[in-house]
């Protein structure tokens, strides 16, 4: 069966506060779990070893407070691809007035 999103996947945040004396608190939010598409978006370059860029689709999800859920640089996407999983650092996202966000990432 073909789906339009068929990995899963997380998006987390990681927020740093500087407390007033001086300690730094460091918390990771999660942004976005649910259902997600994922291709390779690298060209191969001979026998160079490179960062890979993959291409993340996920439907664009509004929250109860009428924002949408969109990723930050430097997020991190979790993916689960037919049990391999692994982490990509989101780069930039494109909103899609049909109902879907875009999400340019690397790995590596």
């Amino acid at each position: 069966m073909i789906e339009e999103f068929p990995f899963s996947g997380i998006i987390t945040r990681t927020i740093i506060v500087q407390q007033e004396n001086g300690d730094i608190d460091e918390s990771v939010v999660e942004i976005y779990n649910g259902q997600m598409d994922v291709s390779l978006n690298t060209a191969e370059v001979g026998s160079i070893a490179q960062t890979s860029n993959y291409i993340v689709s996920m439907p664009l999800i509004k929250r109860e407070n009428n924002t949408y859920v969109l990723p930050k640089k430097d997020d991190k996407i979790t993916v689960n691809m037919y049990g391999d999983i692994f982490t990509l650092t989101v780069n930039n996202y494109i909103p899609s007035q049909v109902g879907g966000l875009t999400i340019y990432s690397s790995r590596g």
